[in-house]
């Protein structure tokens, strides 16, 4: 029995270990595929973080601690240039730069600053042409080319006494297909600075609000310029800009152009959120048949992501030939936190829509708490890499993962089932890994909460106040399991014979923080409790789930597993559910579909 009689349990097999995480050597085959196929292979993250020593310094040497200028504050620089309008005639950048931009200012970072916002914000982008370059004309018209704009911000450095240079290169494009012989025709152009003894880069005319491909790269506001393309270390944007000339990378030492061109394309989001690619290689990028892709990603712990696979649209007119009909096809990916050694990390699988062949992976990135729907996406976008796929590629979709910002005090990552679709009359494991989403607790010890809460332990084992103060909805799993009080905690783990707020400590050192309650509800609104698997033990009973629990062992990480085991006997919505962190209330954290 299937999905209406038509999916048998081989397809539904299928579908559930479609999604297990990838051993070391079934990625160790893909590579070997790839090669085979004349495919290649490299490590671009890899490499620039062995090989490259630093970013080159006025000598030429690498620095050893760069100056992080993100933390000036140029907010007064930006609203004085704005104010720069009605300027003369045959203005020369010369003077536009002496006795406008940079008047009032004597540091360099202010100099430079002033120059990018106004040339970002006043000069409009056009296309580039051939012909001589005329920045008096530019500054007339408010107009002017990549090469144009570069131009003219060197000549207002050389006024103000900054050295300056610009860069011919290519720019990448988020979801271009890896290719190792386009660097030979560059597209775009840059300048390099610099300043305080640090070669740093500066684009002014991709920052600009007129360029029409600043929107794949970056979320600013349509009146201001994207302030991530401004003193930008050379080591990190090299992973979009690649200059023509090795020495223009001021990189120690330079970098091939294959593996520059082989880097995710990264926005300033992936710097500005300290996102860190791990395990990454370009032939986790080809898939064949059930293949899917698999990207890791280290956060900080305050910071979320989400993912989506866009794809060109093809039709199919009357001579059956196949055209882009101009449509994009987007699909979810699945992207949940888990923790690795006491670092959040984000773990994405993805596939293509349908069989397009080639189609973009875009992650999106930001602070923690700010999505509360699945149907908007406040995060810019941080990275993009390229898929392409060969063979067959059977409809499928994942779980539904919805944000949760009512309970925030955990992470939760659904082991299996990840496919969305369960069949009737089957048996399932449910696994979901959770961990506390800090490592640090909010309270010090000397505070009153902590000292408070010492007290209230103390009190409950000795039997003196009531384990259970506060009431429960009628939809909670249990009095005593689902209290929401440290006190329930501890009288609901000697009473089970478990130590859920013991096994929390140890998730997270130093951290008094509750185990999450978990639990499935099915579409008539049974709730089912989500056991943890130390507190029962189902080896003996794995088998009979699709799948087996074995995949949450297989994904493992830091933190607890919980479990149950469930023959779906309802069509219909099941979801998965965490208590909340402040009210007595179940909310929604994934949700499967049966047929």
């Amino acid at each position: 029995m299937g999905l209406g009689g038509s999916v048998d349990w081989v397809q539904v097999r299928r579908d559930v270990n479609r999604s297990n995480s990838l051993s070391k050597n079934e990625r160790t085959e893909r590579a070997e595929r790839c090669q085979l196929n004349d495919i290649p292979v490299i490590n671009p993250i890899e490499i620039l973080q062995e090989s490259v020593e630093g970013d080159e310094g006025l000598d030429g040497l690498p620095l050893d601690e760069p100056i992080d200028f993100s933390q000036c504050n140029l907010a007064l620089v930006d609203k004085n240039s704005r104010f720069i309008q009605g300027l003369p005639p045959m203005t020369t950048p010369a003077s536009l730069a002496q006795g406008y931009v940079c008047r009032p200012y004597r540091s360099d970072v202010q100099k430079l600053r002033a120059i990018f916002t106004w040339v970002a914000e006043r000069i409009a982008w056009e296309e580039d042409f051939e012909g001589d370059i005329d920045t008096r004309r530019v500054i007339q018209s408010k107009r002017g080319c990549s090469e144009e704009i570069a131009v003219l911000v060197m000549e207002m450095c050389a006024a103000v006494g900054l050295h300056a240079e610009v860069i011919r290169g290519y720019l990448k494009s988020p979801g271009e297909m890896l290719d190792f012989e386009i660097v030979a025709h560059p597209n775009h152009w840059w300048n390099a600075v610099i300043v305080d003894g640090e070669w740093r880069i500066m684009d002014c005319s991709l920052a600009s609000p007129t360029n029409p491909r600043r929107s794949s790269y970056s979320s600013a506001g349509s009146q201001v310029a994207e302030g991530g393309f401004f003193l930008a270390r050379p080591s990190e944007i090299c992973y979009t800009h690649v200059p023509l000339l090795p020495e223009s990378q001021h990189i120690v030492p330079p970098l091939p152009h294959e593996v520059l061109m082989a880097l995710p394309c990264a926005c300033p989001p992936y710097f500005i959120n300290d996102i860190q690619i791990a395990d990454f290689d370009t032939s986790l990028l080809n898939l064949e048949n059930l293949e899917m892709a698999h990207v890791h990603f280290f956060v900080p712990e305050d910071v979320e992501a989400v993912a989506e696979v866009e794809a060109r649209v093809f039709v199919r007119d009357g001579d059956g030939d196949y055209f882009e009909s101009g449509d994009i096809c987007r699909k979810r990916a699945l992207c949940q936190p888990e923790w690795i050694g006491g670092r959040k990390r984000y773990t994405v699988k993805a596939l293509l829509p349908s069989d397009e062949g080639h189609a973009t992976l875009k992650v999106y990135s930001g602070k923690r708490g700010l999505m509360h729907s699945i149907k908007s996406n406040p995060h810019p976008l941080t990275f993009a890499l390229p898929l392409t796929h060969t063979g067959q590629n059977p409809p499928y979709d994942f779980v539904t993962i919805h944000p949760t910002p009512h309970a925030q005090r955990h992470d939760l990552y659904v082991a299996q089932p990840q496919c969305a679709r369960l069949a009737v009359n089957n048996t399932f494991v449910f696994a979901v890994r959770q961990h506390p989403s800090s490592l640090t607790y909010t309270h010090s010890p000397n505070s009153s909460h902590h000292a408070h809460s010492q007290s209230t332990n103390s009190a409950i084992l000795s039997g003196r106040i009531s384990p259970n103060p506060f009431a429960r909805p009628t939809s909670a799993l249990s009095m005593v399991s689902a209290s929401a009080s440290n006190a329930g905690s501890v009288f609901s783990a000697s009473s089970s014979g478990s130590d859920p707020l013991i096994n929390s400590s140890k998730t997270a050192p130093g951290a008094a923080q509750k185990p999450a309650k978990l639990a499935i509800q099915s579409p008539s609104g049974k709730i089912i409790r989500l056991m943890r698997k130390s507190e029962h033990m189902l080896s003996s009973s794995h088998g009979a789930g699709v799948g087996g629990a074995g995949e949450a062992e297989r994904e493992g990480g830091d933190g607890s597993v919980w479990e149950t085991i469930i023959k779906i006997g309802e069509r219909g919505t099941w979801r998965g559910l965490v208590l909340a962190d402040r009210s007595a209330r179940w909310c929604v954290f994934a949700e499967w579909e049966c047929f």
